[in-house]
């Protein structure tokens, strides 16, 4: 077996897929098991120029080979040993039924809902040309990947199934150019899905409100967007570094009878906190019930 993967393959360029295509494309220093080639395949022409751009963008990098297709799934697994799988839920079973062969070593998928049991049981009718099994990983990341600003959960296929040090060292240096990497077991892939997948849009949704607060409290729109950004920054930085737990921290801002106290009990009193927590506990329950709408 060779000891390096060189063929990447991502089915769907859509946000996420093309999120994690330009975090590879746009990364000037590349490694021995770093991709030389890419195939990417999306659900349409105007999806295709989309990706054709970026590519454009940082065409001197040192991947030299990449081919942008619409609706071409069999030539990426045809082709690639390693796919990842960035598209809708619905559309998984249809992608597989139309593959009969592939020397597909690692299927890496960011598709919500579909375990890796799932995963298999869709595969099982695809014959494999080296008589080798394909391996299968679990990533979830987020929109700020594009940016190498993201965060990715990482779960190796674990039942019954020896990754060699170089595929797990493979699967990571192609996603730490989305930003920062965690491994964790399977079953917190729901709400990883969550905490990770959706969580940029609750964050936007608390920059969104501290925009409009200073809208309302006579700062200027630029001015307003540019404070609440440096707010939640430097504040989520302050906790990386410090390593305090964010309560303690909150209440090192509290004076007692003043401003920032004050704030915070009208916060309480709306359900701030428990609006958060509730909506995060949401969308971790409607990520495990996509895979079942199969």
């Amino acid at each position: 077996m060779s000891n390096s993967y060189k063929k990447l393959g991502i089915i769907g360029c859509g946000v996420m897929g093309q999120a994690i295509f330009t975090s590879i494309i746009k990364n000037p220093e590349t490694t021995e098991l770093y991709p030389n080639t890419i195939y990417t395949t999306n659900f349409g022409d105007a999806a295709v120029q989309r990706v054709a751009k970026v590519y454009d963008e940082f065409s001197q990098n040192s991947i030299k080979h990449v081919n942008l297709s619409s609706n071409e799934n069999e030539k990426v697994f045809e082709n690639c040993d390693v796919v990842i799988l960035s598209c809708k839920p619905f559309m998984v079973e249809t992608i597989f039924e139309k593959i009969q062969k592939w020397d597909v070593k690692l299927i890496v998928s960011i598709v919500a809902g579909w375990s890796i049991d799932m995963l298999k049981e869709a595969t099982q009718h695809i014959e494999s040309k080296s008589g080798k099994s394909t391996k299968f990983v679990r990533i979830m990341t987020n929109t700020p990947a594009k940016f190498g600003y993201g965060c990715c959960v990482i779960s190796f296929e674990n039942e019954g199934v020896d990754f060699e040090d170089f595929e797990k060292k493979t699967v990571d240096q192609i996603f730490q150019n989305c930003g920062s990497v965690v491994e964790l077991p399977e079953k917190h892939m729901d709400a990883a899905t969550s905490l990770v997948g959706s969580g940029p849009a609750f964050v936007l949704l608390m920059i969104e409100s501290m925009i409009d607060a200073g809208i309302k409290m006579g700062i200027p729109y630029k001015e307003s967007k540019d404070c609440a950004i440096k707010v939640m920054e430097g504040t989520s930085k302050m906790v990386e570094l410090t390593g305090e737990h964010p309560s303690v921290l909150k209440h090192q801002v509290c004076t007692p009878g003043g401003t920032t106290i004050s704030g915070l009990i009208k916060m309480e009193e709306n359900g701030v906190k428990s609006g958060i927590i509730s909506g995060l506990l949401e969308a971790k329950k409607v990520a495990g019930e996509l895979g079942k709408k199969k």
